[in-house]
């Protein structure tokens, strides 16, 4: 009897615990969750070259301007960037590199976010583009840069980095945080790619914050990572510092992530995704992996006995919209 009166007590307190996370979480961010989602996509078939695998520059630019004028409703560059980000602002622009230089962020669609933020008014060196480590960071394929003048690249491991002494704790545990995110930067903008993961099933905006910006991602991984992503998304750090996802889907996998396992299991999309709303996002492309698993054969991602759990937690924590009838996505050409 005690020892069941303790876990109901201790399942009591973590229900509070909790729901009091989740109504702080909420309230925090007029960019963390919408009463209809907005997904705007662009697709511009043929700019993946076939031989290298990589996009057109140029195309890559033209696809990015052109989604940010039907996501934004503004005309210039400059408009359409200043919904999110002010001359004054230090930027973070957090990148996936996990999956080797075959499976990352891909630096063409890095610099033509970076020419929205010159346009704005951002100061070059007041733009960092960052990883959790090195080995991800150098597979991005830009040149490492701390010094005083163009566009900064390193990683939370870096000299002029690290985490934060201090523990940041949420329900299911705890961790210490990225100073880029909680010291260096006013404002983040994600930038994950579109990729299945052999725990979680997907993982896109949500995991790419969640496990990339803290001290021991591995302790995060147990039930799908579960609530993990959620509950690491929904800290005041991130939640106030959050503006954008702009979705790497120009080539992604849907087998095999988050590592490169071939080219049998990589995907051409060919598609930039834009929106604030980390859960909607997560939501539909993890719809594109299971599409493209079942042309292929393969089983879905429930099926393979990795389930995507967290995006139900993430839209109780109030992080976005879960449920189709409040996603609203188009489609343009680029």
């Amino acid at each position: 009897m005690t020892s069941h009166r303790q876990d109901s007590d201790m399942t009591r307190r973590r229900f509070i615990q909790t729901t009091a996370f989740a109504v702080g979480a909420s309230a925090l961010s007029p960019f963390a969750a919408e009463e209809k989602s907005r997904i705007f996509e662009v697709h511009r078939p043929g700019v993946i070259n076939k031989e290298t695998n990589r996009p057109d520059a140029a195309g890559t630019q033209e696809m990015l301007d052109r989604v940010m004028q039907a996501f934004t409703g503004e005309k210039s560059r400059r408009d359409q960037w200043a919904a999110f980000v002010t001359p004054k602002d230090v930027v973070g622009l957090k990148v996936n590199g996990l999956g080797g230089p075959q499976m990352c962020t891909k630096h063409e669609l890095i610099r033509a976010v970076i020419q929205g933020l010159l346009d704005v008014g951002v100061p070059e060196n007041n733009i960092i583009v960052w990883e959790n480590n090195e080995g991800h960071m150098k597979a991005i394929g830009l040149d490492m840069n701390t010094g005083k003048t163009g566009f900064r690249v390193y990683h939370s491991g870096s000299d002029v980095a690290g985490h934060d002494e201090k523990e940041t704790t949420f329900p299911a545990g705890s961790t210490h945080l990225s100073k880029i995110l909680t010291e260096q930067t006013t404002v983040m903008i994600n930038m994950p790619i579109l990729k299945d993961h052999a725990i979680a099933g997907s993982t896109l905006s949500l995991k790419n914050i969640s496990h990339g910006i803290t001290d021991n991602p591995g302790k995060h991984h147990a039930n799908g990572c579960d609530p993990f992503i959620a509950e690491i998304n929904a800290l005041e750090a991130v939640q106030a510092k959050h503006r954008l996802i702009i979705m790497d889907a120009l080539r992604g996998c849907f087998d095999g992530g988050p590592g490169y396992k071939g080219d049998e299991f990589a995907c051409n999309w060919e598609s930039i995704l834009v929106s604030t709303d980390r859960v909607a996002m997560d939501t539909l492309c993890t719809e594109r992996i299971e599409a493209r698993r079942k042309e292929k054969g393969l089983p879905t991602l429930a099926e393979a006995q990795r389930p995507v759990r967290y995006l139900a937690t993430a839209e109780k924590l109030g992080l976005g919209n879960f449920q189709k009838d409040k996603i609203e996505h188009k489609v343009i050409s680029g």
